[in-house]
């Protein structure tokens, strides 16, 4: 999830491969299925429910957060891999969010610089082959 953020804030990352990390922001939202990913990385939303002046994380504080740091992720190589079955990113939630980026990889006339992984049967987790396919696409994209 680090990377795909940090890829957002800095173009100076050419490729980013997000494994067991991507969720459609919106979808967590009306879905209320945000919980587990905003645990994840919690002093972010914490510092935002104090500046909303909220007694709780809820789904405005969340919402708030996502749209100051979601946007921006320019089309550079990017290689999406997660587990059929994560109840961290559901495929439900991520459905959005990869037909939305395949349309930006379209317009950018850079399809093949992106690409999606799902493992069947799969959780929360990283497993020998995501990483080999990691590997194998930061070699593709990261040739001197």
């Amino acid at each position: 999830m680090h990377a795909w953020f940090a890829a957002f804030v800095d173009t100076r990352y050419s490729v980013a491969v997000p494994v067991i990390a991507v969720q459609g922001f919106r979808w967590a939202i009306e879905n209320d299925q945000w919980q587990a990913r905003v645990d994840s990385i919690k002093p972010v939303f914490e510092e935002a429910r104090i500046d909303l002046g909220k007694e709780a994380i809820d789904k405005e504080v969340v919402e708030t957060v996502w749209n100051r740091i979601a946007p921006g992720l320019a089309p550079r190589p990017l290689l999406i891999i997660n587990g059929e079955d994560d109840p961290r990113c559901p495929i439900e939630g991520i459905d959005v969010a990869i037909s939305k980026t395949q349309k930006a990889f379209e317009d950018a006339q850079l399809l093949n610089h992106f690409k999606v992984i799902v493992e069947p049967g799969i959780g929360h987790e990283v497993t020998s082959s995501m990483l080999k396919e990691v590997s194998d696409w930061l070699d593709k994209f990261l040739k001197p």
